[in-house]
């Protein structure tokens, strides 16, 4: 296997940072931090950037921490994202168990071990005497998971106004290359009425009733292939007993699509099922609790080029899907961006969740090589 000197050297530092990775991985998973809650982890991430030496540490008021590496060329910046949120509740058991090769707690690979990694990188770029083409922004940022609704990413690119490209970190993710961003909207639908007995009142429209048959239309809308698109009931509730007419029903509906355009044409067929007369005494009100940006990109984009080759000449072989992941917004925005990985595991969103510590080294050293020479290709 022929690697280039970039990689090598990367590759020959990377193993000292396995253990300061692991322990910073270790520290910032006991810290609650689920979407929308996500400040003590915050808090503790600047104060782990300060001592790591950054600069122009900024913590924004939603939690977002940001850092700048300067760069030969100070006018554009390569972001470099890793989101801090996690999909647990305050209360979960965060215990951290070590073994010989594994990692495990809830949230460890999704994101955090990612987020330990890109906080090593002011470090690294010292010893390997590289000084990035542009500067590099780093960000721990908030809101990635479910309703967070990339909120934390929204804010990150609309307050750095000058990046060039940007790459999302995702623990799990090594020897992935995420190019394409699946976009979503996501509607909260209540629909409410007068209730009653079931036998007493019956005939009086039910709320439930109304919202399944919501439900059934919607379903029946047909769902493009290409590009793709999907349509998920993906919760309801309502009612108050087996024998009264339920005066309430809520559903939670997912749309997806990587295409901004097939996605707003579904929207808009939803929409028209829900703005259907309703029976006498029923309402329907509609709330958007998720709009996620949808994108696609050249697939001889320069910085997927470049990441596809780094992982090559590890030996491995790239993986490309279409993600919903924090490079949504800024490839929605037309910025060149990506989502790559640190290492392997398995089980993300579950508690038994976990990560393969031996891959680290490996996956620390093509994060250098890739952001480095992004840089230079921005540049």
């Amino acid at each position: 296997m022929t690697t280039s000197p970039l990689l090598q050297r990367s590759l020959a530092i990377a193993d000292a940072y396995v253990e300061p990775i692991i322990a910073l991985t270790t520290k910032l998973t006991q810290i609650e931090a689920p979407s929308n809650d996500e400040m003590d982890r915050s808090l503790a991430l600047k104060a782990e950037f300060e001592a790591l030496g950054y600069e122009q540490i900024h913590l924004d008021e939603i939690g977002n921490v940001t850092a700048r590496i300067p760069g030969k060329d100070r006018s554009k910046s390569l972001l470099v994202a890793a989101h801090i949120d996690t999909v647990f509740p305050r209360g979960t058991d965060l215990a951290v168990t070590r073994t010989e090769t594994t990692l495990a707690a809830p949230g460890v690979g999704d994101n955090t071990v990612a987020v330990a990694t890109v906080a090593q990188f002011k470090r690294a770029f010292a010893e390997l005497g590289e000084i990035p083409a542009i500067d590099v922004v780093i960000t721990g940022n908030v809101g990635e998971e479910g309703l967070g609704d990339l909120r934390g990413m929204k804010a990150v690119v609309s307050a750095t106004t000058d990046i060039a490209g940007a790459i999302a970190v995702e623990g799990h993710a090594l020897g992935s290359v995420t190019y394409e961003a699946v976009g979503s909207r996501r509607l909260r639908v209540t629909v409410t009425g007068k209730g009653g007995h079931s036998w007493g009142q019956a005939g009086t429209p039910s709320a439930i009733h109304h919202l399944a048959h919501l439900i059934a239309r919607m379903d029946e809308i047909p769902l493009l292939s290409e590009p793709k698109t999907s349509f998920n009931a993906g919760i309801i509730s309502g009612g108050i007993s087996v024998n009264t007419i339920a005066p309430e029903a809520v559903a939670v509906l997912d749309m997806r699509s990587t295409s901004a355009e097939a996605l707003a044409a579904l929207v808009a067929q939803v929409e028209a099922v829900l703005d259907m007369p309703t029976p006498d005494g029923i309402s329907v009100n509609i709330e958007v609790v998720g709009d996620r940006p949808a994108g696609t990109q050249s697939p001889d984009l320069p910085i997927k080029r470049i990441a596809e080759s780094v992982i090559t000449e590890l030996g491995m072989t790239v993986r490309s899907e279409p993600g919903s992941t924090d490079a949504n917004v800024p490839i929605a925005r037309g910025i060149p961006a990506i989502c790559i990985g640190v290492t392997t595991g398995n089980y993300a969103h579950r508690e038994d969740e976990y990560i393969n510590t031996e891959p680290i080294a490996t996956g620390f050293g093509h994060l250098l090589t890739i952001i480095l020479q992004s840089a230079e290709a921005l540049a």
